[in-house]
């Protein structure tokens, strides 16, 4: 009885060895298959940068197994490049962009919006002085085709002009030597861009100039008082370039004997300031018989 117990004992021993065994080789063989499957030992890819614009260079980084093939797409719309990086110089915002790795594996990302660019300020007129409006032309860029707006800021002698916000710098804003100079920030209806700052220069001397006209007529003398204005309050002296024989400029006063002469005579005065400012006025004066 006692064998019979020992026998029975050890075949149920065996069978669960056996047992054992198989589920071992079954668990091996299980492991094996989920190790090739592992997500550490299969490729994984995503793009850089995590937040592109357009015109940013999108490059693809892998991990895993190496040695892949790349595709691009935008918009759904595959793309030319096989390579591990795209450059989205002349796409926009909104731009979905796919890459697909290896055996299918892909990543996503989209263009997001790109500030606008000033590119450069010109000033006209490019000589200026004071009572002369300055105007301010900006040249500027949006990746994404937006239209810009802009916003300025002007400064003369390095004060903040606050009643100009637009291009235009009225010629009432500053005097002789004032040094001016622009703040523009573009605005793409989304966004601001980086401020630009041009300097304009130094406001020149303004050049008098003539308010009054010579008399169309006159008996035997002709006498006429030149009135002149200064924008820079210089004071200012009048002189005759060109006229006939006899006429002289004295006081303030243009004056000259016509008796005896005739005929028709020109006549150039000259307004200067005494600061490299001047002005030309001309006419003709007709003497009859």
């Amino acid at each position: 009885m006692r064998k019979k117990t020992i026998k029975t004992f050890s075949a149920v021993i065996l069978a669960a060895a056996a047992v054992a065994a198989a589920q071992s080789c079954d668990r091996k063989g299980e492991d094996a298959r989920v190790a090739e499957n592992r997500p550490e030992n299969a490729s994984r890819i995503r793009i850089i940068p995590e937040n592109p614009k357009a015109g940013t260079m999108l490059r693809a980084v892998v991990t895993g197994a190496g040695g892949l093939t790349f595709r691009w797409e935008r918009n759904g719309q595959a793309l030319t490049t096989s390579a591990d990086t795209l450059d989205t110089s002349g796409f926009k915002k909104g731009d979905r962009i796919m890459l697909v790795a290896g055996r299918g594996e892909t990543a996503e990302t989209v263009l997001l919006n790109s500030p606008p660019v000033v590119r450069s300020v010109s000033f006209k007129p490019g000589e200026f002085s004071a009572g002369v409006d300055l105007q301010a032309e900006v040249e500027g860029w949006d990746a994404d085709g937006d239209e810009i707006e802009y916003e300025y800021q002007w400064t003369v002698n390095g004060q903040a002009v606050y009643s100009e916000t637009g291009p235009v710098l009225g010629g009432d804003r500053y005097e002789r030597g004032g040094e001016i100079s622009v703040r523009v920030v573009p605005y793409d209806g989304e966004v601001s861009g980086a401020s630009f700052e041009a300097k304009a220069g130094a406001a020149r001397n303004s050049p008098p100039r003539f308010t009054s006209v010579p008399p169309v007529e006159f008996s035997g003398t002709f006498v006429y008082k030149p009135a002149v204005s200064d924008r820079d309050a210089d004071a200012v002296s009048v002189s005759v370039v060109k006229g006939p024989e006899g006429m002289t400029a004295s006081s303030g006063a243009i004056e000259w004997n016509a008796r005896g002469h005739k005929g028709s005579f020109e006549v150039t005065l000259a307004a200067d300031d005494g600061n490299g400012g001047q002005s030309l006025q001309s006419f003709e004066l007709k003497v009859g018989q």
